[in-house]
């Protein structure tokens, strides 16, 4: 597939370094607790804008999506980048997962598990290509099978290859929006009826329901948003009595948690005065991390990522 020259309207690192910036000094204040984590959550959002520089001026890939079946996919159920052989800057983001892996080492949660990788990296016991292409894929299934072959930490294997991909995955999906609106109608209604509780662009759950007048599910990958048509659960579409929307702390009726008896899965709602778009997303769902650990406490969880089928 052929690579496209810098796209004149992408995001402006300066101005999200600036984002970032005035984001994390303000949860600082609010939070002095998170401190700790507050750096660390710098330091990899600086990367990861670093990143999507680089990758800017090297050019996405074009992808060959006639709307026809896009339209198609959509309508099935099928997120547009799913099964799709999308070709990734190799060097970049392999360069980007190395760096993130000292980041996280640098960190005495994560040390050892990340030193493990790192040296499983550079032996090339471990090619980081099919990490990151699994990871792309949003083959969770894969990458357990690649942490127990090399008896590497799973969940933090997989960050890693979040960390590194979450901007190409970002610029991509702006790329790719912005050619369906110039496709075709037949695409734009079709991504405006999706009703499934994944991402319709890469499968991915939403790290958070943000509340802005309307609820909108924000993907923890790409960044898009989409809505559902109505109140039920997003994991199994349960919408009965067990499936619940709750303010922990009722003095702060704008951080809630959906809760569902049937699945056991669980989504924070927040409400929110600007969309959570890259990179703040990561932000504010670090600066919610109390509510996880509230719903973690009552035995709820968030599900392994759905598996796409043919319908």
């Amino acid at each position: 597939m052929p690579i496209v020259s810098p796209d004149p309207n992408a995001p402006n690192g300066k101005e999200l370094r600036i984002l970032v910036g005035n984001r994390l000094k303000k949860l600082v204040t609010e939070q002095p607790t998170l401190d700790t984590a507050l750096a660390l959550q710098e330091k990899l959002l600086g990367r990861e804008i670093n990143l999507l520089e680089e990758i800017i001026q090297s050019g996405l890939p074009s992808l060959s999506l006639p709307p026809r079946y896009l339209a198609t996919k959509l309508k099935n159920g099928i997120p547009i980048f799913h099964g799709e052989p999308i070709p990734i800057p190799e060097q970049i983001l392999q360069q980007g997962l190395r760096a993130f892996c000292d980041d996280l080492a640098d960190g005495a949660a994560s040390r050892n598990a990340a030193l493990a990788i790192s040296k499983t990296l550079d032996t090339g016991q471990l090619q980081s290509k099919e990490l990151l292409l699994a990871c792309l894929r949003r083959d969770q299934h894969r990458i357990k099978q690649l942490a127990m072959y090399h008896a590497l930490a799973p969940d933090i294997l997989w960050l890693l290859a979040e960390l590194a991909l979450t901007p190409f995955a970002y610029l991509l999906c702006l790329k790719t929006i912005s050619n369906i609106s110039d496709y075709s109608t037949n695409i734009n209604d079709a991504l405006n009826k999706w009703d499934l509780g994944f991402c319709p662009i890469c499968a991915s759950w939403p790290a958070i329901v943000e509340v802005m007048g309307d609820h909108f599910l924000r993907c923890s990958f790409c960044a898009t948003s989409w809505k559902l048509s109505s109140y039920r659960c997003l994991y199994c579409n349960n919408d009965g009595e067990n499936f619940i929307t709750a303010a922990p702390d009722p003095e702060q009726p704008g951080r809630r948690l959906q809760m569902c008896g049937e699945c056991g899965g669980y989504v924070k709602v927040l409400a929110v005065e600007i969309p959570s778009v890259f990179p703040l997303l990561a932000i504010d769902d670090l600066a919610s991390m109390d509510l996880d650990l509230l719903a973690i406490e009552r035995k709820y969880v968030r599900p392994v990522l759905p598996e796409i089928k043919k319908r």
